[in-house]
């Protein structure tokens, strides 16, 4: 494991039942080591508790590697967070200091993820992925020190709401819209899913079960966002919504996509306008979503189309396991 500098400890995280979700008090920490390292880069927090709780227990979770780490003062100044995909055959690592203490901890934080990727790879044709915001320098180099190479870049996008986008688009000729409502439904989400993106980068396919669970097992989860687009009584398209960035008055699209049959027709693009319109409803100042920079289908596009803009870049790195 790596090797920490004299006066930090490190330990794993407990996490207890509350109302129904793992959590407890080491999520506070954990989030306030995020916060602090976000401040430290963007100067602006980007991650909401909620996120930060369900990062740490997602399916892919490996609650018995994260590891929070302290001062000797006793407080909490770093944080590593390990997630296994047996079907990508990838660990992703996510490493986090409070800006008085970067510069020593990361190289061992990044050394921890390394050592727990040997322990939990099954194969030599494993890999091992990380990413960073653009402009966090220190970051990215000890990534790049560590063996890790750039393989892609994602945007977080935002775009203002105004008063006026309150008003439904009107449809593509022939296409619905209806709200996710049985578990007919839900599976249908997931195919729609798996056609919607099955060209994409780094995707694989994944049990319905875990998939599912990366959308409800959340409490900022919003099934009432979840919806389905008909093309002539055939599903197409998939949208799915959360309160991801409601600390920031922000609504949030986690999920837009089009089976490739009916891609052109401008369902995507409806679909987004009526996000717009339900979140300007609401009283949501803003709308965001992340996006493949490199994205083959045109999403880029679309999204610069309807006015919204890059906030973030993410820089994916990736080097073997």
């Amino acid at each position: 494991m790596g090797v920490l500098p004299p006066g930090y400890t490190a330990r794993p995280l407990d996490f207890h039942e509350v109302d129904g979700f793992l959590d407890g008090p080491d999520v506070d920490l954990a989030y306030d080591v995020v916060c602090a390292a976000d401040v430290g880069v963007l100067a602006a927090a980007e991650s909401s508790r909620e996120s930060v709780r369900s990062n740490l227990i997602n399916p892919d979770a490996v609650a018995d590697e994260h590891r929070l780490v302290f001062s000797s003062a006793g407080d909490p100044v770093a944080l590593v967070m390990v997630e296994k995909d047996a079907a990508a055959k990838t660990i992703y690592v996510d490493s986090y200091a409070v800006p008085d203490h970067g510069r020593r901890l990361l190289a061992p934080l990044v050394a921890m993820g390394v050592d727990a990727a040997a322990r939990l790879k099954a194969g030599d044709d494993w890999k091992i992925e990380a990413g960073a915001f653009e402009q966090d320098e220190v970051y990215r180099d000890v990534l790049e020190a560590a063996g890790f190479g750039e393989v892609r870049r994602f945007w977080h996008m935002h775009i203002d709401l105004a008063s006026e986008l309150k008003q439904s688009p009107e449809a593509p000729p022939g296409v619905t819209r209806t709200v996710v409502d049985s578990d007919d439904d839900r599976r249908l989400l997931h195919h729609l899913d798996e056609v919607a993106f099955a060209e994409h980068f780094g995707f694989v396919p994944h049990p319905y079960d875990d998939w599912i669970s990366w959308f409800s097992d959340r409490r900022d989860a919003r099934p009432d966002l979840w919806w389905l687009a008909w093309l002539d009584g055939e599903p197409v398209g998939l949208c799915i919504g959360d309160d991801s960035r409601i600390d920031r008055n922000a609504g949030h699209v986690r999920v837009l996509g089009v089976v490739p049959q009916a891609r052109g027709r401008g369902i995507a693009r409806w679909l987004l306008l009526e996000s717009f319109a339900q979140g300007a409803r609401e009283g949501r100042t803003a709308m965001t979503l992340t996006v493949d920079s490199d994205n083959t289908t045109g999403a880029t596009a679309l999204y610069d189309g309807v006015g919204m803009r890059p906030e973030r870049v993410i820089v994916l790195y990736r080097r073997p396991a």
